[in-house]
């Protein structure tokens, strides 16, 4: 690998932590990497007009786009470089690197009244001229697998368990292992409880939910422990360390892991539910801050009630709709979890893979 092989360019969105990411990659591969730059402007009628700086450096070469299109006009922004760099300055290999990935909703074939738009975006791209994805957790990894898989799209998936181990370890075992287990509040979340209980030394507790309305769930009352548990261990493994019994939480310090929060309102009503099971402290861990209108107010009360003894959250995107980090800021209530880092080590095994 040389600095001659690749052109960088990184979206508008979240540049601060693709330019974090792009100085970790240089760190260890010993490349001097930079962005070319894009320049962003429109047309008096809102018509998109950017231009890439460097695109007679694009021929030939391996373009590495960074994204993270939390939005439709984003969106349409990482499909125009796409195009640009493959089909029209004649990228040989375009990577695009999501630090979020869109369509987490409707990604079930079978359900066939819904869009599968996440199936569909994946197979978009591939016709747009992405020959491979590098993304920080997905929803639905094992959709997303599948799906990049039936399109032969080459992916990589960022874990970013060592991340969220290396945050949260120090205050866990201030605690105590013996005292702490990881929650997992549904079917589709127990790997990545699973991961990080591992790496700690702890166990999980999960158990199903019941969507309410809209994003509303709530854990599941009454449910079969002995099927639920079958299904785990069919999904990941015999000797994947999980209780079904929720008793278990008693006198426990308890770690929700979840790939996002969005409104706040379902990881509130797993709290309420923990603390009434006996949780002795309740902390909640996300990777990705989609954090839509309303969502403070809900974890942080104007009445000083303490939904949560701690709120853990990624920076993999810009919290809420990405107008104004400073709007969406908390004061510190909320402790950042790094996950450039390891995003940036999946694209290093991705790049030698490749060379």
């Amino acid at each position: 690998m040389t600095n001659n092989n690749f052109i960088i360019y990184g979206g508008s969105n979240n540049h601060s932590f693709d330019s974090e990411t792009l100085g970790i990659i240089n760190d260890l591969t010993g490349l001097d990497l930079e962005f070319s730059h894009i320049w962003h402007q429109k047309w008096p009628d809102e018509e998109s007009g950017f231009l890439l700086h460097d695109h007679k450096k694009i021929s030939g070469k391996d373009a590495i786009i960074f994204s993270c299109p939390i939005n439709d006009s984003l969106e349409n922004e990482l499909e125009d470089i796409v195009m640009a760099c493959k089909h029209q300055y004649n990228a040989r290999f375009v990577t695009v690197i999501f630090s979020f990935m869109r369509y987490r909703r409707q990604d079930h074939i079978e359900i066939q009244s819904e869009v599968t738009r996440l199936r569909w975006f994946i197979f978009k791209l591939k016709r747009l001229g992405v020959d491979r994805l590098v993304v920080v957790e997905p929803h639905s990894i094992k959709n997303t697998i599948k799906f990049c898989a039936e399109c032969k799209m080459e992916l990589y998936i960022c874990d970013p368990t060592p991340a969220i181990a290396q945050a949260v370890k120090n205050e866990i075992l201030a605690m105590g292992l013996e005292n702490s287990i990881i929650f997992s509040p549904d079917l589709g979340s127990v790997g990545r409880a699973i991961n990080l209980a591992k790496s700690l030394g702890i166990d999980v507790i999960a158990s199903p939910k019941k969507r309410l309305f809209g994003d509303e769930v709530a854990i599941e009352d009454n449910f079969d422990e002995i099927k639920f548990l079958q299904k785990i261990y069919e999904e990941y493994g015999y000797n994947a360390p999980v209780s079904c019994d929720i008793n278990d939480i008693k006198n426990k310090n308890v770690w929700i892991r979840e790939d996002e929060i969005s409104t706040g309102g379902t990881a509130i009503s797993i709290a309420d539910k923990l603390r009434k099971n006996g949780a002795k402290s309740v902390h909640f861990i996300a990777t990705h801050p989609v954090c839509t209108y309303g969502w403070k107010i809900k974890l942080f009360p104007s009445d000083g009630r303490k939904i949560f003894n701690s709120v853990w959250l990624g920076d993999t995107r810009p919290r809420g709709n990405g107008a104004s980090s400073y709007q969406e800021s908390t004061s510190g209530r909320i402790n950042r979890i790094k996950i450039a880092p390891v995003l940036a080590r999946t694209l290093v095994k991705a790049l030698k893979d490749r060379y």
